[in-house]
């Protein structure tokens, strides 16, 4: 697992480990260095079969991969505040990860940040997403947005998709443990205002795998809705991260 520095500020007061959505790699969270404040460090992960290491072989096991991850957060070694972000399937990714930090490393993030996907233990996943396989191109473009038709009867068609369906089996063979005790630590979840794949129900019961519910925050949009509102969700997460941060008297 490789963690890849989008703003390399050392000098940052926080951190955000960005998980990427459905098939991205770390470049998906490119826009974020044009807007993030100089207080806040972005990274991401280089995850096999995604983005740049579209070559290699998915990790399709949710928990193996949510390890390899909270290890890769772990080799860092930064002492300074962080949060784990993810969106659509990032989500999931994230909050794994923050579980075996918990359980592996004795640690957790200032904030959880989760974006765009239904919590996990309503088990929707297996039951929602076949259909979307089934719908073909019009399922996943509910995923990552409209596909140009120059695109569809191109080779990169299938290159774009084959990602995507190895992370919608990873949600599917995702299965989720009532004995996992809820997270002690801050929640952010943010959305779309009319997103297909996820309502602000099945949103808002992320609260219920935390000691300390939260109301979702909801921006403009569909599943895609953080490349339209790239500023204001960061701006938001920045908020978030320091409230939490000056709630546990860290960041002062």
């Amino acid at each position: 697992m490789t963690t890849v520095q989008l703003t390399g500020r050392t000098r940052a007061r926080l951190r955000v480990y960005c998980l990427p959505p459905s098939g991205c790699g770390p470049e998906y969270y490119a826009p974020w260095t044009r807007c993030a404040p100089a207080e806040l460090d972005i990274c991401s992960f280089s995850l096999p079969g995604r983005g740049q290491r579209s070559g290699e072989p998915s990790q399709t096991d949710p928990r193996r991969l949510a390890a390899d991850i909270a290890e890769a957060i772990h080799r860092c070694h930064d002492p300074r505040p962080f949060a784990v972000y993810g969106h659509s399937v990032g989500a999931l990714m994230a909050y794994l990860a923050t579980c075996s930090l918990r359980h592996s490393k004795n640690r957790t993030p200032h904030l959880l940040a989760l974006s765009a996907l239904p919590a996990p233990h309503l088990g929707l996943y297996a039951a929602a997403l076949p259909a979307r396989l089934a719908a073909g191109l019009a399922g996943l473009t509910d995923l990552i947005g409209p596909i140009s038709e120059d695109l569809i009867h191109t080779p990169m068609a299938a290159a774009l998709c084959t990602p995507i369906l190895a992370d919608l089996l990873l949600l599917m063979h995702y299965r989720h443990s009532r004995e996992e005790a809820p997270l002690d630590l801050p929640l952010a979840l943010y959305g779309g205002t009319h997103d297909p794949i996820t309502d602000t129900s099945s949103l808002t019961a992320w609260s219920e795998l935390v000691t300390t519910p939260v109301t979702p925050r909801l921006f403009p949009g569909a599943h895609t809705y953080p490349a339209d509102h790239t500023h204001a969700l960061v701006h938001q997460l920045t908020h978030d991260l320091a409230d939490a941060c000056t709630t546990d008297h860290v960041c002062e």
